[in-house]
């Protein structure tokens, strides 16, 4: 009741609707009651020697009445499964889009705690988990708990000594299944949740850097590890599966003992009536009949149940952790205008406590300036633009824009070394997510970045062409191209690329720093690179080390002063 109660309090709007076809289910069960109940007086009337007057007395009525609530009772059960299935498959796509609003509206800085594994393990696994073997296994348990109920309050008036041994026999039944698979559906739960997390991380490492392992020759290793995981995941999974299979067969010999039980009281109690006996075996034999599929789901239902507690308690614990009733409604934001600079003054920021990724950083940035980032891996390079970008919050010191500090953020395009190509058209990659993409601004974004002709020379469709069906579509080059476009679709204020040239050969690179030049002036730009010849040219390169700012100075006049970056210089082979 814990996890219930605190399930519907992150979902409060269904939790009505779990009690109306709570209600469902009590009517169902009503019916059976009455389906049972009418075979006693049906067997009289049948057996009677002398038929008694009235239509209601006659046993077609009856017998037809039995039938109609069967047929009844089928059809609203037919009803109540349709209602079920659209009830959970609607709550499951409910909190997937929860958790999808948390992970989109979240700041950076919280999202990218959260691996990409952990997010496909929470949309995939978890919540499908929760929903099919957590509430629907509820709501599966409240139709046959009132069957059984029901059916069990009437033979307690009709036949009391009888009705004493069969919940007897119910509760020792599923008592013992509970006591023997409880233990062991926990287990497989705690373990299943982590399997699953392992197999999708495994997954992501050799689908998400395919290149790479082709060019390492490790296909075998990354295969080994897939296996290792995916074998993991269905033993596990193979399970919880079959401890949910067994109920029927333990239940099964058990009702028929207890059937020959029942009818060796009935037997007793009515030895001198034969109508009565006829009638009572057939009431104890429908009632059998009914409650024996009940109990073998009633078991099933709670092994289904156990195999995810440990789930519902990480679900419920990531509902709080994210504070998932009071997500940030997603909306366009209203940007701020880059008027004339922006200025970092004493900020510092740390990934972790004990180890900063940037210390005491001062600088401004005039609007229109192209500055460069150079430095060594770990300098804080990519840190300094996610700032700049308002990925991150610095933890001490001010972020000004124009002086003063903005609640709204900057316009940013971003251009990032792995360019994503989304399902659709150019059009569609290039606009990337806007309500209504502009013919006239995609176009512009293209021309600017100096992909347009070659679009329009090699694909009919022009911009409505989708080259990417099946294949990469574009060359390595192309792509940063579509990608620079991208960015600068939305007219961005600040152009921020992070080592977007660093994959591509002399020539492209060359192409991609003309782009760029073609751009000085009319927007900032700030590029990071490991490449020193794609900020030759920027007004001012910020040159880092150890998490500082260590100069700030044109290409020529760094080398000169600066001893760290004329190395660096050399290492690179690039020439004045």
């Amino acid at each position: 009741m814990r996890r219930f109660r605190t399930f519907f309090k992150y979902f409060t709007k269904n939790k009505k609707a779990f009690l109306k076809y709570s209600g469902l289910s009590f009517i169902a069960g009503i019916l059976e009651l009455f389906g049972v109940a009418l075979t006693y007086p049906f067997i009289i009337k049948l057996l009677a020697k002398e038929p008694q007057a009235g239509f209601f007395n006659s046993p077609l009525i009856i017998g037809l009445s039995i039938i109609t609530l069967f047929l009844v009772k089928n059809a609203l059960m037919i009803f109540y499964n349709y209602l079920q299935a659209k009830f959970t498959k609607n709550i499951e796509a409910e909190l997937n889009l929860s958790f999808m609003k948390y992970f989109l509206s979240s700041s950076y800085q919280e999202s990218s705690k959260i691996s990409l594994a952990q997010k496909e393990n929470i949309l995939g696994f978890l919540i499908p988990n929760v929903i099919n073997n957590y509430i629907l296994r509820l709501l599966n348990l409240n139709v046959n708990f009132f069957i059984f109920g029901l059916i069990t309050l009437f033979l307690i008036i009709k036949f009391p000594v009888a009705t004493v041994i069969t919940m007897i026999f119910a509760f020792v039944i599923i008592g013992l299944q509970n006591l023997i698979f409880k233990p062991k559906l926990l287990k497989i739960a705690n373990s299943q949740s982590h399997a699953s997390a392992m197999y999708n991380q495994r997954a992501n490492e050799a689908i998400l850097n395919i290149k790479s392992v082709k060019v390492s020759n490790n296909e075998k290793f990354f295969f080994e590890n897939y296996k290792t995981a995916i074998f993991n995941f269905f033993k596990i999974s193979r399970q919880a599966l079959f401890f949910n299979t067994i109920p029927p067969y333990v239940t099964e010999p058990f009702i028929i003992i207890l059937l020959f039980v029942l009818l060796s009281v009935i037997t007793i109690e009515n030895f001198s009536e034969p109508e009565k006996l006829v009638a009572s075996f057939a009431v104890i034999v429908s009632a059998i009949f009914r409650l024996s599929p009940t109990i073998a789901r009633i078991q099933v239902n709670l092994n289904g149940i156990n195999s995810v507690l440990s789930m519902v308690d990480e679900f419920l614990a990531l509902c709080k952790k994210f504070d998932i009733q009071n997500v940030k409604p997603l909306k366009t934001p209203d940007y701020y205008q880059l008027q004339d600079k922006i200025e970092l003054k004493n900020v510092s920021f740390g990934y972790t406590k004990d180890k900063q990724a940037l210390k005491n950083i001062n600088i401004t940035i005039k609007k229109g300036e192209f500055i460069g980032i150079a430095g060594l891996s770990g300098a804080g390079k990519t840190t300094l633009a996610d700032i700049i970008a308002g990925l991150f919050e610095p933890d001490c010191g001010e972020f000004l824009v124009d002086g003063k500090a903005q609640n709204k953020p900057l316009k940013i395009g971003y251009i990032p070394q792995e360019f994503c190509i989304i399902n659709g058209s150019i059009k569609d990659n290039v606009s990337f997510g806007a309500p209504e993409a502009d013919y006239n601004s995609v176009v512009d974004a293209l021309k600017k970045a100096q992909l347009y002709d070659f679009i329009i020379e090699n694909y009919k469709e022009g911009i409505d062409a989708n080259p990417f069906v099946d294949s990469t579509g574009f060359s390595q080059g192309q792509k940063q191209r579509l990608a620079i476009a991208r960015a600068l679709y939305s007219n961005p204020d600040i152009l921020i690329l992070d080592e977007a040239t660093s994959s591509l050969d002399l020539k492209t690179e060359d192409e991609i720093c003309s782009v760029l030049n073609s751009l000085k002036g009319e927007k900032t730009i700030i590029a990071i690179a490991h490449r020193l010849s794609t900020i030759k040219s920027a007004d001012r390169i910020v040159f880092m080390k150890n998490a500082e700012i260590r100069d700030i100075a044109a290409f020529d006049e760094l080398i000169s002063k600066n001893k760290d970056f004329k190395e660096l210089v050399e290492l690179s082979e690039i020439t004045k």
